[in-house]
């Protein structure tokens, strides 16, 4: 499948922005597993079995009009404009929520290769194998199997303090205590506080689980990067961020918080302070 050359994408722009872990690049092709599916992507070929089309379709959110939303948010704040000409082929993902949840608690004070081969791990020790085009991948292993497990079983993933977060979150989500499948008609308030009755689910990591896979882009995780970068660009103090995201970016608080991390994480050497 090759997609129309009008849709907004870029692989690097979408899967180097820190939104997912468990695609990696190999000679030029990307390859990623969600959902019990393989996907492998070559700028914009995509090559998947025939059957998971709606699948990656909805995964990638082909339905979404980016040149839209940037014109929007340039509208509401002409500042984004590096950020989204660097980013331009950045592609928000809906990614499957049970993974995004331990994802992102993998996440937190972690750097991106090791949350990456923590995330491997587990799904090699526990997920089930997939076969696609003679090579073998394994699935996101699902709470339940993970609820069966010890931190002891879990020690050669190297995750520290991690573990008990991870076999708290299965154990609850396996037991319906956090059903996630209701958080899709949730307001966000009230998913976010469903949440974050997992351990190590705090307001960063449960608002990247509400970005990341329910989709509610006027959401804006704000973790220390990116706190320092609205502090920086726009004077705003920590308690001040929500509001002011929240009155300025409105419905796409989300996307103006990926060109922003994206663009300034990427430019380090530029820093934030107009050098």
């Amino acid at each position: 499948m090759v997609i129309n050359k009008n849709i907004a994408f870029n692989p690097i722009d979408t899967f180097e922005c820190g939104q997912c872990f468990r695609w990696n690049l190999n000679d030029g092709v990307y390859t990623g597993v969600s959902g019990g599916r393989v996907c492998r992507v070559k700028n914009r070929d995509f090559e998947f079995s025939p059957s998971d089309e709606e699948y990656w379709n909805k995964y990638f959110a082909f339905n979404v009009d980016y040149a839209d939303i940037q014109k929007r948010l340039l509208k509401a704040d002409n500042t984004l404009k590096p950020c989204i000409d660097f980013g331009s082929g950045i592609r928000i993902l809906k990614q499957d929520i049970w993974e995004t949840i331990v994802s992102f608690i993998i996440s937190a004070n972690n750097n991106i290769p090791r949350i990456k081969k923590i995330i491997e791990t587990l799904c090699h020790m526990y997920g089930e194998e997939i076969v696609f085009d003679g090579d073998t991948y394994y699935a996101f292993p699902s709470p339940k199997r993970l609820a069966l497990l010890s931190q002891e079983d879990l020690a050669p993933l190297r995750a520290g303090y991690r573990d008990k977060y991870i076999l708290d979150a299965a154990a609850k989500v396996a037991s319906g205590e956090v059903d996630i499948n209701s958080l899709y008609s949730m307001s966000d308030e009230d998913a976010r506080k469903t949440l974050m009755k997992i351990k190590g689910v705090g307001r960063k990591v449960a608002d990247c689980i509400l970005l990341f896979s329910l989709g509610r882009f006027s959401v804006f995780p704000a973790d220390v990067w990116i706190k320092r970068i609205l502090n920086n660009i726009y004077n705003i103090e920590n308690d001040k961020i929500i509001d002011f995201v929240t009155q300025k970016y409105g419905a796409l608080a989300g996307y103006a918080q990926q060109y922003l991390y994206y663009y300034y994480r990427s430019n380090e050497a530029a820093q934030i302070n107009g050098d």
